[in-house]
């Protein structure tokens, strides 16, 4: 109840009267006042085929938001954390897909596209970082795992940090993204209570990282090659690094596009979907 300008008071409607919906908010002067909003009683059909297929481009794209969202949310240099960042990689991977799909609309798509998806990510060419970071020459990806290359006369975590050339903060980030196993997540850091001197051995070569994810990866010395594996090997995969390293008190990355082994197989069997579709009106990620 709230007073009127006769003195009187004044009672809000909250609610909904056939199509008007009523509400009550704020003015200018912080005095409350009735707000009355219309419900459209016609609305266009939004189940055309390029609607349609624009929702399908989209709900894939959503699908690799949920996935990679710890990573993906500041991991654009020069665009702010949060929202702004999972928007910009919406934004860059949504050109991605729209075009691999209009350029193959019935097979050989490389973001696994196809007219009945199950939820969840997909295995494709997704852009998940940007920046002027160059990725250390020691790192490599073999496409079942990731691998260090220290010196062979100097196999040392002193060494190891030279050949990353990265501050006491800095990390490195893989993103490995397959079918069968969603999107695995994992971030190592060399621990800084080790010494430059401390030698790496095949016995304690996987105790020298801390270690962040939703995997526990494998971690083995070969001579002077560390070894890092994260368990799924199939073909339908992509993975890329991300170099994570402090300038100047702010984060900044490395390019970052995932890439796939040269059998890349995420591909779709069957027709992209139109509408109508007979009975069946299918998109990525689930039925309308």
């Amino acid at each position: 109840m709230a007073k009127s300008k006769n003195g009187g008071s004044r009672a809000y409607i909250r609610g909904r009267i056939g199509s008007d919906v009523y509400s009550v908010s704020k003015d200018g002067k912080g005095q409350k006042q009735q707000v009355i909003r219309s419900l459209a009683v016609q609305v266009a059909n939004p189940r055309s085929s390029s609607q349609m297929f624009n929702r399908m481009v989209m709900s894939t794209i959503m699908q690799a938001v949920s996935a990679l969202s710890s990573v993906i949310d500041h991991s654009f240099d020069g665009i702010a954390k949060g929202q702004p960042s999972i928007s910009e990689f919406i934004r860059r991977n949504y050109t991605l897909v729209k075009a691999d799909a209009l350029a193959h609309p019935s097979a050989d798509n490389e973001f696994g596209l196809n007219k009945f998806q199950e939820k969840g990510i997909k295995s494709g060419k997704y852009v998940v970082s940007a920046g002027p970071v160059a990725i250390p020459s020691c790192v490599a990806l073999t496409g079942t795992s990731m691998t260090l290359t220290l010196p062979a006369d100097n196999v040392t975590v002193g060494a190891l940090r030279a050949a990353l050339g990265l501050s006491a903060e800095g990390y490195l980030t893989y993103i490995d993204v397959a079918p069968a196993t969603g999107a695995t997540i994992v971030r190592l850091h060399v621990k800084e209570s080790l010494a430059d001197s401390d030698a790496i051995t095949s016995g304690n070569v996987a105790t020298i990282f801390d270690i962040e994810g939703n995997k526990a990866p494998t971690i083995a010395l070969n001579d002077n090659v560390i070894g890092i594996g994260f368990g799924y090997t199939g073909a339908d995969r992509t993975y890329g690094c991300i170099v994570s390293e402090k300038i100047d008190g702010a984060w900044a990355h490395n390019d970052c596009t995932l890439t796939g082994q040269e059998d890349f197989a995420a591909k779709s069997d069957v027709a992209l979907p139109t509408y109508p579709v007979g009975s069946e009106m299918f998109l990525n990620g689930g039925d309308i």
